[in-house]
């Protein structure tokens, strides 16, 4: 095992039988991926209508959902209606209405669910994105004698329905196996009793009209729009991009996709000082996120004159611990397009890089995306739109 092989994680192909998403998904599961991660994330390609999740809480932790477009070439192509369920209150939760790519952030405390994807005229990328080692969720039972209790569920208790000895996988055999089915072919709600108390919450909200819509929760739902950038062919146009606070005050993620249709090096040597990144490589197209021929290499080490090359040539995440030197990533050969996403768990991008002063010594610099400047209008945040690179180029 090479030095920093423990920060690189190859995405296995995670088949299942949810008939409603593409197969396989890909998805990094925390503590339970990657020994010390604090990060629980996959990518599913939503493929028809259904009801999806129960409604429930993170105690201490926030989460992200994503709703795009699958190709994330033209990311902005979305054609859907998803209903969520949002709210402080479990008893008085309120509906929000998705038609357009939207990022949702959960602070903690906050309940959600379920996310009922109503019309799905074309396939939709669902992401849920966990800044903890492991995803576990609060619920809610009210027994018949009226006694209230909160079943607390996390990743590595869920054991498989059928053999005991083994973790869940969330291969969603169980559900295939026990839901139930109308005359019409509709899939009814799931039937175990362990979680039938979750249904009948579930029923009553999709079949009660909600609480009325007060837009106090609006601040929580980003619709990304369309940003074009000027660094030419190397990156799929527009692109879709969430820059922390600047866009969502009190976020605690920065971060966005880039899709690399050609060969170019991105970024300098730098570290963050306190806080782990997330970079992930994957296919372009969410339906088959396998599909992927390219070479990639990053640069990592403890000290910015002793750096080691990393080779990725399959979807892959590498974690980047704080204090840990990181980049050039050299996109060396890129056949087909690939997704880069780099996940940073904290409302402002920042990072140190060295540099030589004017007597030829060496230097450490902070810099943050607040406070980095457009060269060009000095009272603009930079958006890294790429007009100050392609002007050099000329």
């Amino acid at each position: 095992m090479g030095q920093f092989d423990e920060y690189v994680y190859t995405l296995p192909k995670t088949y299942h039988e949810w008939g409603a998403y593409a197969s396989p998904r890909a998805y990094f599961r925390g503590a339970d991926s990657m020994w010390g991660a604090r990060l629980s994330m996959g990518f599913s390609a939503v493929l028809r209508e259904h009801v999806a999740q129960f409604p429930h809480m993170h105690h201490a932790v926030e989460e992200y959902y994503w709703f795009l477009g699958t190709d994330l070439t033209r990311v902005f192509d979305f054609d859907a209606e998803i209903e969520i369920w949002f709210g402080e209150d479990p008893d008085a939760l309120e509906k929000y209405t998705i038609t357009s790519p939207t990022l949702v952030r959960i602070p903690p405390g906050f309940w959600h669910g379920p996310i009922n994807y109503k019309r799905i005229t074309k396939p939709v990328t669902f992401s849920s994105m966990y800044f903890d080692g492991d995803a576990s969720k609060i619920t809610r039972r009210i027994h018949p004698d009226g006694r209230v209790d909160y079943p607390y569920i996390y990743t590595n208790q869920k054991r498989c329905m059928f053999d005991k000895t083994k973790a869940c996988i969330y291969c969603g055999s169980c559900y295939e196996k026990t839901c139930g089915r109308t005359s019409d072919g509709e899939t009814t709600f799931f039937k175990h009793p362990k979680i039938s108390f979750t249904n009948e919450w579930i029923e009553k909200l999709l079949t009660t009209p909600p609480a009325p819509h007060s837009g106090k929760y609006d601040q929580y739902f980003f619709t990304f729009t369309p940003e074009y950038h000027q660094w030419g062919d190397m990156f799929a146009n527009p692109r879709a991009k969430f820059r922390g606070v600047t866009q969502m005050p009190g976020a605690k993620f920065f971060g966005g996709f880039s899709v690399v249709l050609a060969p170019n090096v991105m970024e300098v040597p730098h570290f963050h000082p306190a806080n782990d990144e997330y970079l992930w490589f994957i296919g372009s197209n969410i339906e088959n996120i396998f599909d992927f021929d390219a070479e990639i290499e990053i640069s990592l080490g403890l000290d910015a004159d002793n750096m080691r090359t990393i080779t990725i040539t399959e979807p892959t995440v590498v974690r980047v611990p704080p204090n840990l030197w990181h980049c050039p990533i050299n996109f060396k050969r890129i056949t087909k397009p690939v997704a880069f996403l780099p996940v940073y768990p904290d409302g402002d991008w920042s990072k140190v890089v060295r540099q030589k002063d004017e007597n030829g010594e060496y230097e450490y610099v902070f810099e943050a995306a607040s406070l980095k400047r457009c060269v060009y209008d000095g009272s603009k945040q930079c958006v890294y739109c790429g007009k100050c690179f392609s002007d050099k180029r000329k």
